[in-house]
């Protein structure tokens, strides 16, 4: 007889395999779960008491607060799963314990699972909880942790119309997707890369980039973000161009994207009626070119090849000219090169990048120049001609022209002087 009862106590004391299942199933599905708890459910009453006391038990212990909403799902299924909660209720020292209690309560009419209930309310108050009694009044309303929010954070543009961009999307029940793109306003997207990280690691990333980067970064709506990558990519593909890196393989993984066309973030905080007429403003748009963010725009050198010609013919001239009109003639090419140059596919591009340069400049604190740039913006498709030419676009080909002038005049001086006898 001993031979025999000695196997049955192991056999009593081993865990079910179904227990075991269970928890593999919760570690791989619980994300799942919380949205749809009938699958967990139906494999929960397949359990013995005692297997759904040791598994919730385990839940509590791996998943703490986040385990509120599934067991608030088991609460008045079935008389043995509600045993066998309130049991396990009763040694989860927990505010979200009695709440849950509660909730029991209302919903059961079992004189078993009601005295079991009082039994883990009476438990939790002698380790120091304070919980209700039955038929107090209702107990604070527990709300379950929010889900944590996306992020998006870009930087300001460079000179070609490049500009980084993040995105985080939150990853249930742990962790996050960070996805990275440097973009282009006329290319599309040079490169993306999308990984798997934790928030905190993600802004320890983030700030050390930010210490190393020429451009300001400045938060931004994560939607926005995300619209701004899928604008690139279709950029990408218009010029018959696969967009890089795995993106095509994250895209699903990154969320909806907002309608098209975006709408420049700028708009959140300054509204277009308002500030279109501000020629005060306007006449201040050379000025941007003193501070950080525009300090490095300059035209490209194949743009600006034809009017440095044409300035150093001037220059070269034997016409006896008075200073009036060599000043006359200077600004003359300023203005052939503005019209020439900027045209109305141009003038368009410009717009954006100033409304997107605005928003960056408004995040970093500077709101006045950010005004001045969303002034300049709106100005970019009207203003200009013979008579008055755009401030910011007047003072971006003067000061281009002038240093290949000065870039080419240096390499001038420097073979000069290989050509001389050094003694």
């Amino acid at each position: 007889m001993k031979k025999k009862e000695h196997p049955q106590g192991k056999e009593k004391s081993r865990p079910s395999s179904e227990g075991d299942a269970f928890l593999q199933e919760a570690e791989a599905h619980f994300a799942a779960w919380l949205e749809d708890p009938a699958p967990a459910l139906s494999m929960i009453r397949s359990l013995s008491s005692e297997e759904q006391e040791r598994v919730f038990l385990s839940l509590i212990k791996t998943k703490g607060e986040d385990i509120y909403p599934f067991f608030e799902a088991l609460i008045g299924q079935e008389e043995k799963t509600d045993l066998a909660l309130t049991n396990t209720l009763s040694r989860w020292i927990s505010p979200e314990a009695g709440i849950l209690l509660h909730r029991l309560a209302a919903k059961n009419s079992s004189k078993a699972v009601s005295k079991n209930i009082r039994k883990a309310i009476f438990r939790l108050k002698s380790q120091g909880l304070e919980v209700a009694e039955i038929g107090d009044p209702s107990p604070r309303i527990f709300r379950p942790p929010q889900p944590v929010p996306s992020e998006g954070f870009l930087s300001s543009l460079d000179l070609t119309g490049n500009r980084m961009i993040w995105l985080l999307r939150p990853q249930p029940p742990q962790g996050a997707l960070a996805f990275q793109a440097l973009v282009s306003d006329l290319q599309g997207m040079i490169d993306f890369q999308g990984f798997e990280t934790s928030r905190k690691k993600f802004h320890e990333y983030l700030e050390a980039f930010r210490k190393e980067a020429p451009w300001e970064i400045v938060e931004a709506a994560p939607d926005y973000c995300l619209g701004l990558l899928i604008e690139a990519a279709e950029i990408s593909q218009a010029q018959a161009q696969t967009p890089p890196g795995d993106f095509l393989k994250w895209r699903a993984l990154m969320g909806t994207p907002p309608p098209t066309p975006l709408k420049p973030l700028i708009y959140l905080h300054l509204k277009e009626e308002e500030w279109k007429t501000r020629s005060d403003l306007l006449d201040r748009s050379g000025f941007l070119f003193q501070i950080p963010s525009f300090r490095n725009w300059f035209l490209e050198k194949e743009e600006t090849k034809k009017y440095v010609t044409l300035l150093k013919e001037a220059a070269e001239s034997r016409l006896v000219l008075t200073p009036y009109q060599k000043e006359a003639r200077v600004m003359e090419i300023y203005l052939q090169a503005i019209d020439e140059v900027f045209d109305l596919k141009r003038r368009i591009l410009y717009r954006r990048r100033m409304e997107e340069m605005s928003y960056v400049l408004w995040k970093t604190g500077n709101e006045t120049d950010a005004q001045i740039s969303l002034v300049a913006a709106l100005s970019m498709e009207s203003g200009g001609g013979v008579l008055s030419a755009h401030p910011f676009l007047l003072e971006l080909v003067k000061r281009s022209l002038t240093a290949q002038l000065e870039e080419e005049a240096q390499q001038n001086k420097q073979k000069e002087s290989d050509f001389l006898i050094k003694p």
